[in-house]
């Protein structure tokens, strides 16, 4: 029995896609008939290598021709070229390569050792295009500057980047809006992937149990590390969150190969992509719609202070595929969804992997602490540890308010005590049968 089936057999058989015993089959309230949209090929750049920069083993510039060859690359001695798409990549032993920047239209990402791409950076939102960049390697480190360009707004980006398991990149942007109307749309933004996860609502014809390029937001502020796992919501969602978060990102928590199928677009290996440093009172908004045919983004993820006309923004971005653990609490590793049919009860079965202070702690002492808002029915909480993932398992309950959202914050606790990073998610109002 795997962890799916035995989440599915602890939860009493009322979970997504099982039937209560003495109960008419119906329809739980997570389904949701979505076409089967074709498995993601592999995304490989048709680019070619023109220029080398530096470097022994060679730091090389590969510029993509196309229809639209907008960008302007400028190279150290007056080299121009004008490209479709842009890579820079550094050679490492074995043929394995780091790409340290990719550029395409308006969205830039970078590649770590033994990482395929994922999630991606939009640099004036979903309208913004790149229009020029000049590229040059000092101290072993690549500079960038680019310019970007939307309807009734520009922005002009200093990149500074290193690293080969871990790409790092020091970002300085100054952006310019017609109007606070084009300031709040064309904010610089994390665009993701996610169509169905391991336990949420998935097709029928789906292949394998995941597909995904980030299964959950990562936020840090004041109170400690919070996970929103994502979700393919049936009509667009966003959700705010702030002022004062500190640090955010896009994760792939869940990177068991047996859950992707071997497709080479390697969805698995997709590296964590972590924003830090842009200021104490930044503005956090996750925006969510239905997925769309193939593997084009459907999560953004948008940040910055409150919206102007002019703005600078600095921040850190880090890409990764083997990121350290994040303090000393337990982290949420996957959410499975679920409900009853009968009561109308919405089911979250949460897992969590051990930290290394619920490691010194004794299984029995672990209980698990919910919050609601607006208050409403708790008729389960409970948590009991996990064989299959030697970690714990919390299962919640909770009955939706007609008419209204439910903010949900749920954590596990000893004593009191908080002992992992906090799980959010809302429960979107169900609509009122007349």
């Amino acid at each position: 029995m795997g962890p799916a089936a035995f989440a599915f057999g602890f939860i009493g058989g009322v979970g997504h896609g099982a039937i209560a015993h003495g109960v008419a089959p119906a329809a739980s309230a997570f389904e949701r008939i979505v076409p089967l949209s074709p498995l993601p090929v592999a995304r490989r750049a048709r680019a070619r290598p023109w220029a080398r920069l530096a470097g022994r083993d060679g730091i090389w510039v590969l510029c993509e021709s196309g229809t639209r060859q907008r960008l302007r690359v400028t190279l150290p001695k007056g080299l121009t070229r004008r490209c479709a798409a842009l890579r820079v990549t550094m050679r490492k032993a074995g043929g394995r390569r780091v790409t340290w920047l990719a550029m395409s239209r308006g969205s830039f990402w970078a590649r770590p050792l033994a990482a395929s791409r994922g999630v991606v950076v939009r640099a004036l939102g979903a309208r913004g295009v790149f229009r020029r960049v000049t590229l040059a390697v000092h101290a072993g480190r690549l500079m960038a500057v680019v310019g970007v360009r939307a309807p009734g707004a520009r922005a002009r980006y200093h990149l500074i980047i290193s690293g080969r398991r871990m790409v790092r990149m020091a970002v300085s942007e100054q952006a310019f809006y017609r109007d606070t109307t084009s300031a709040r749309r064309d904010r610089p933004a994390l665009a993701g992937f996610y169509d169905f996860g391991v336990g949420t609502g998935q097709p029928a014809s789906a292949l394998d149990p995941a597909r995904h390029d980030a299964d959950g937001l990562w936020l840090a502020d004041a109170r400690g590390h919070s996970w929103v796992p994502l979700r393919n919501p049936a009509r667009p969602w966003q959700q705010a969150y702030g002022p004062g978060v500190r640090a955010l990102g896009l994760l792939q928590r869940d990177r068991a190969r047996r859950n992707y199928g071997a497709h080479a677009a390697r969805l698995q290996d997709a590296p964590d992509v972590i924003v830090r440093g842009f200021g104490r009172f930044a503005h956090v908004t996750l925006r969510e719609r239905p997925t769309a045919r193939g593997a084009a983004p459907n999560v953004w993820v948008v940040f910055g202070p409150q919206a102007a006309d002019r703005e600078r923004l600095r921040y850190r971005l880090a890409w990764t595929r083997t990121p350290k653990h994040r303090g000393d609490r337990a982290i949420v590793v996957s959410t499975l969804l679920g409900g009853n049919a009968r009561s109308g009860a919405r089911m979250y079965v949460i897992d969590y992997a051990k930290g290394p202070i619920t490691r010194r702690l004794p299984d029995h002492a672990i209980v698990g602490e919910v919050r609601v808002h607006p208050d409403t029915f708790v008729t389960q909480d409970t948590v009991r540890y996990n064989p299959y993932t030697r970690g714990y398992r919390q299962v919640l309950q909770l009955m939706p308010v007609p008419g209204r959202a439910v903010r949900v914050r749920a954590w596990l606790a000893v004593h009191g005590a908080r002992v992992s990073e906090f799980w959010r998610y809302v429960l979107r109002a169900p609509r009122i049968a007349r």
